[in-house]
């Protein structure tokens, strides 16, 4: 029966564990930074929607509590680059009325019935 030789080992990694270790890091860090932007993304078409919403809101507001107010007061308060309206329909004492406006080269619609 033959014994058994013990041979010390300097303990350290191999060239191949250095490898992929740093190729499961560098990959956890693209994901990470993607999440990031993705997220960065996310906000910025948020905040579009809040301020599109908000500039709607306020013309309906506008609209509802004066029916009878001048574009070029609206335009001027809101800061549009056009607003103009129409009525596209008649019942009775109801008005519907089609508003269009433009802002920094979008444009938004919608119809109240007065």
């Amino acid at each position: 029966m033959s014994q058994l030789k013990l041979i010390n080992y300097r303990g350290g990694f191999s060239l191949l564990e250095v490898v992929i270790s740093l190729l499961i890091i560098s990959v956890t860090f693209l994901a990470y930074g993607q999440l990031i932007e993705q997220n960065l993304r996310a906000q910025d078409l948020k905040q579009n929607f809040i301020d599109d919403h908000q500039l709607k809101t306020n013309v309906l507001t506008i609209y509802v509590a004066n029916p009878r107010i001048d574009n070029g007061q609206i335009r001027e308060l809101l800061d549009l680059d056009s607003i103009s309206h129409r009525q596209l329909s008649r019942y009775n004492a109801l008005v519907e009325i089609e508003i269009k406006f433009e802002k920094d080269s979008d444009k938004f619609s919608f119809k109240v019935i007065q």
